[in-house]
């Protein structure tokens, strides 16, 4: 069973709609699903007098042979319900079992890689086995919702056959070769850049800087890559 995890506080938001069509994927191949709303547990912040979280949803996800968790980007991060959530669900067969996770931005797009990362984080601590890490503003959200019935049918394949990590190093190496955990503020502000570039009607008016951010990234220039950066991303986000 792929069980998918939705932390948004809104039920018919955009967070359930990318964890649904994840889930439809996953289903597209013959094993069964299950979605469920952070909503509807009674989940608290941890301390000491509160270290674990509603016994059901450490079990749902323990039983499940693989996890979807998408969670809305507030304030740049993800919101404090999927926080609260990862800081306290007990997941004693969590080793190698895979997970997919999802964050949606809203707004100005900004905080989606920070949120995604603060996920993927979450997983590698739980030594979870993450896969295809989406990072979703409104700019990619048609494009996401593609991807992600691709990234369903996969997680469903991967997770027929166990496949837990042999140590700490196999850890680090599997999640730190992910997309987007390796990224900076400039780097968040290109990928919406680029996301922009591909909707707009007028895509010409910021490529060049565009173009002239990436090759001072790939020069190791980053802090002369900002300006271009902005500046791609804010003549078309305006």
């Amino acid at each position: 069973m792929i069980l998918g995890i939705v932390g948004s506080p809104r039920r018919n938001g955009r967070t359930n709609q990318l964890v649904e069509r994840t889930l439809e994927g996953a289903a597209s191949t013959g094993v069964a699903v299950q979605r469920i709303f952070l909503l509807d547990f009674d989940i608290r912040p941890y301390t000491e007098e509160h270290e674990r979280g509603p016994e059901e949803l450490s079990r749902l996800c323990e039983e499940a042979d693989a996890i979807v968790l998408g969670a809305p980007v507030y304030y740049g991060d993800i919101n404090g319900l999927t926080k609260d959530f990862m800081d306290t669900v007990r997941i004693s067969n969590a080793n190698g079992k895979c997970a997919l996770g999802i964050s949606m931005a809203g707004g100005t797009g900004k905080g989606l890689v920070s949120a995604i990362q603060s996920i993927y984080h979450f997983f590698y601590h739980r030594q979870l086995r993450g896969i295809d890490p989406t990072p979703v503003s409104r700019f990619n959200y048609d494009e996401a919702l593609g991807s992600l019935y691709a990234s369903g049918r996969r997680l469903a394949e991967l997770s027929r056959v166990k496949k837990p990590f042999r140590d700490l190093a196999e850890v680090i190496e599997h999640h730190q070769g992910l997309p987007y955990m390796g990224y900076d503020f400039v780097e968040e502000i290109l990928l919406l850049a680029e996301q922009l570039l591909k909707t707009s009607k007028s895509p010409e008016v910021a490529r060049p800087e565009y173009e002239a951010a990436k090759v001072l990234i790939a020069q190791g220039k980053r802090q002369e890559a900002v300006a271009y950066a902005v500046k791609a991303y804010m003549t078309l986000y305006y």
